[in-house]
């Protein structure tokens, strides 16, 4: 279940996006450029400073209307802008983040002969793929922070996976429905943080947890009737931890 390689357009399209949202930070703090912060000495402050975050899911797809939560992991880069002693902006890009839901129906492997033993299954998903670009404008309290913001989310890979136990062992069936859904997705995440460390002089390590809900309709409308679904829309917590990488 590894993940694809971005087609050279959709990686243009999010590495534009990251590095404009840099920009609007740095301009927010009054500051030189970006490159003049990422650049010897200066390329984190207390002000401004890059982290890596990684951490586990549980996603939910509404409106499918069976199914269950289906798990996964996500890791990304985050970029922490001090705009006063206790608000901050936070752009974020989440490389690997896991949408789905489990103990969906048999859809078929169009081999008659194979489609009986798929008849008890033992495991099934939808599984879709996504490389987020949250923002989060952040309040601190003390040790704690809360805020939120808009995400926008780029799809990578969508499928339908189905295993069974067939007579020389398990049996695995994937199907690609990554052209029945919609390449764009957006909403909003809620957050709050727990400040373990300090970051920069404390070394840095912040627990998070994070709601995100999904806005959009993420499935096209020909898929409606050939694969069942009605209007879907994504939903989620995650949990994960942060610390800075450049100090």
């Amino acid at each position: 279940m590894g993940y694809p390689f971005l087609t050279m357009k959709k990686a243009a399209s999010v590495f534009a996006l990251a590095l404009a949202l840099l920009a609007a930070s740095s301009q927010a703090l009054a500051q030189s450029s970006i490159v003049g912060q990422i650049a010897g000495d200066k390329a984190a402050s207390d002000r401004l400073y890059f982290g890596l975050k990684f951490g586990v899911s549980c996603s939910q797809l509404r409106g499918l209307g069976y199914g269950d939560r289906l798990g996964g992991f996500n890791l990304g880069l985050t970029a922490t802008v001090r705009l006063a002693s206790k608000l901050s902006l936070s752009p974020e890009i989440t490389l690997f983040s896991r949408k789905g839901a489990t103990e969906i129906p048999f859809a078929g492997t169009g081999d008659p002969a194979l489609d009986p033993f798929f008849a008890d299954l033992t495991k099934s998903a939808l599984v879709l793929d996504y490389i987020e670009v949250p923002v989060r404008l952040l309040y601190r309290l003390g040790r704690f922070e809360v805020g939120g913001g808009p995400f926008v989310g780029f799809l990578q890979t969508a499928s339908q996976r189905f295993l069974a136990d067939g007579p020389g062992g398990e049996l695995k069936h994937t199907r690609d429905i990554t052209a029945e859904f919609r390449d764009l997705n957006y909403g909003f995440v809620l957050e709050a943080a727990w400040i373990i460390t300090k970051p920069r002089g404390g070394e840095g390590l912040v627990f998070h947890i994070r709601y995100q809900g999904g806005l959009a309709d993420i499935v096209r409308p020909t898929f409606l009737q050939v694969g069942g679904y009605g209007s879907l829309r994504t939903s989620g917590l995650q949990v994960f931890l942060s610390f800075p990488f450049i100090r």
